[in-house]
């Protein structure tokens, strides 16, 4: 990485808190650097690729990608999960630690977060935003522009380098200030609150544990829970997709089986490269059972292995029935 010398690095995900932290850092005269990280775990495709932007916002905005060791802290988080399978405090001090990493390579004085105190139960109270500092050893370097005022000030505070009387107090869950405040900066473009991490979401968190209990989660697997109707039978997973675009991604993946109808509309589905005769066969009548036909008791299904070799079998429709129990 070769980025020129920052004030300050904030951890910035691109909703409305920290936009409206880089707006009221950048109006007290800092040079702002954002770093987004890229985890696996956001909604679409996962991008692939370390960025600097410029223009978009008032500061420079640095799209960091993380990968394999990441995935380890998500797999065995020493504070556990929250409601769904979102390891927050975890997380965060990671996020920490690389923001530090970063701000220490590009000159900064400290870090800064949207953080908004009470916003969330799991992360955001005092007692944990103090643990996340010691964990990440950056305490007194973070400064929290929305909530400052509520909180120890932090070395930047102290030494004047921020003038915290122009910091603000907000907290709890509401985004009425914030909201204010967004009129007040001209900030129009931000995102609805519902956060983009879908570690939170019950049914990616459903299908998460499930792949971590079969020991599958990988960084590939990471982006096919995103997509399709997901069945475990016989230990293995099928995958099945719902709508034309997500044919299309499961298609990529040549690292598995993959299974289509032949001349018919249906859903393609992927098998793991090493399941069985019988698990190819009840993948082809699950893709029956979703298929867009009319009075056809059997239908064609291509099977094209990850070495090219393909064939056609027949399968009839399955039973739905029998289909809710494999589901996850």
């Amino acid at each position: 990485m070769n980025l020129e010398n920052y004030d300050i690095v904030l951890l910035y995900s691109g909703g409305l808190d920290s936009k409206l932290a880089g707006a009221i850092l950048t109006k007290l005269g800092l040079k702002i650097l954002s770093v987004k990280f890229l985890h696996p775990f956001s909604s679409g495709l996962w991008k692939s690729d370390d960025s600097l932007i410029r223009g978009e916002e008032p500061f420079d905005i640095f799209e960091k990608k993380l990968g394999d060791e990441y995935l380890e802290i998500i797999k065995k988080p020493h504070y556990g999960y929250g409601s769904n399978a979102n390891p927050c405090l975890d997380c965060k001090i990671y996020f920490i630690k690389k923001a530090w990493e970063i701000a220490f390579q590009v000159n900064a004085n400290g870090l800064a977060t949207g953080d908004v105190l009470g916003q969330r139960p799991f992360s955001q109270r005092k007692e944990a935003m103090k643990l996340i500092e010691k964990q990440a050893d950056v305490e007194g370097k973070i400064v929290r522009p929305l909530c400052a005022k509520l909180m120890p000030p932090s070395e930047l505070e102290i030494s004047g380098f921020i003038d915290r009387e122009k910091l603000y107090a907000i907290k709890g869950r509401g985004r009425k200030n914030q909201i204010e405040l967004a009129k007040e900066f001209g900030i129009d473009d931000y995102p609805s609150p519902a956060g983009g991490c879908l570690l939170t979401d019950p049914g990616y968190a459903k299908r998460f544990f499930d792949a971590l209990e079969h020991d599958e989660i990988t960084l590939e697997t990471t982006q096919l829970l995103k997509f399709g109707r997901h069945f475990r039978i016989d230990g293995k997973k099928i995958i099945v997709g719902r709508n034309e675009y997500e044919n299309e991604i499961l298609t990529t993946h040549r690292s598995k089986k993959i299974l289509s109808p032949v001349s018919i509309p249906g859903p393609t589905a992927l098998i793991d490269a090493d399941s069985s005769v019988k698990t190819e066969h009840i993948c082809a009548s699950i893709i029956a059972r979703y298929c867009k036909k009319k009075r056809i008791e059997n239908i064609s299904v291509q099977i094209l292995y990850p070495d090219g070799i393909s064939q056609i079998i027949s399968a009839p429709s399955a039973d739905p029935i029998e289909l809710d129990e494999y589901i996850i």
